[in-house]
């Protein structure tokens, strides 16, 4: 708290509440998870923008071109706008939401995975978690977007990074609530089977792995 103030921000919330996983804390997370007890082996990192920091380090442009990308993404997702368009709660407010057609919506497309900020990310041997932290925000939309919902675009992400990279890494999501959340994009990453419900985490569970010796 400085000059009285309670600070709102929900990163120094966040880095704050896992700041004492850091270490062998994570691999304590990743159990709470689904990881398999006794890997040791788990990185925690936060705010992660996992294709940018990749396209910075690899200085591969053509295979990190805008229509490379977009070849990913049509193959491993080739029918993600019908399938959000049919799930009751969720909008498409513009024809180009989850549409990948021509080079103006490719270049939209790398654009919107390049500035995908994960809140919490942990590594095992052969899982990536990836973890939205929420206090009082709610799940971002924005339908100018070609990946107009948060918690989808950051599984978009992530399964065409490793794709990318040529890992065959499980790709695990979470999120961390004040209680439990019923919001839309979570029911339907639990419909598609990507997320386990069981993954479904409030700031409590946190505080009861952080406290665990």
């Amino acid at each position: 708290m400085v000059l009285g103030i309670n600070n709102r921000t929900e990163n120094w919330k966040t880095a704050r509440s896992l700041a004492p996983l850091f270490d062998d804390g994570a691999s304590r997370l990743a159990h709470r998870l689904g990881e398999p007890v006794g890997t040791r082996d788990v990185n925690l990192e936060l705010y992660w923008q996992g294709l940018r920091d990749h396209i910075h380090q690899a200085k591969d442009e053509q295979a990190s071109s805008a229509s490379a990308l977009a070849d990913i993404y049509r193959r491993l997702f080739p029918d993600l706008r019908e399938k959000v368009k049919t799930h009751p709660g969720l909008r498409l407010p513009h024809a180009h939401n989850y549409q990948v057609t021509n080079g103006n919506q490719e270049q939209q497309l790398k654009n919107n995975l390049r500035n995908t900020e994960v809140d919490i990310v942990l590594e095992s041997p052969t899982r990536l978690y990836i973890g939205e932290a929420k206090f009082e925000s709610t799940f971002g939309a924005n339908g100018q977007l070609v990946l107009p919902h948060q918690l989808l675009r950051q599984y978009v992400m992530a399964k065409i990074l490793l794709d990318l990279i040529g890992c065959e890494k499980d790709v695990v999501p979470f999120v961390v609530t004040k209680q439990a959340t019923r919001a839309e994009q979570v029911k339907f990453m639990i419909c598609q089977c990507w997320m386990e419900r069981s993954n479904l985490l409030t700031w409590k569970h946190i505080k009861e792995v952080a406290s665990e010796a």
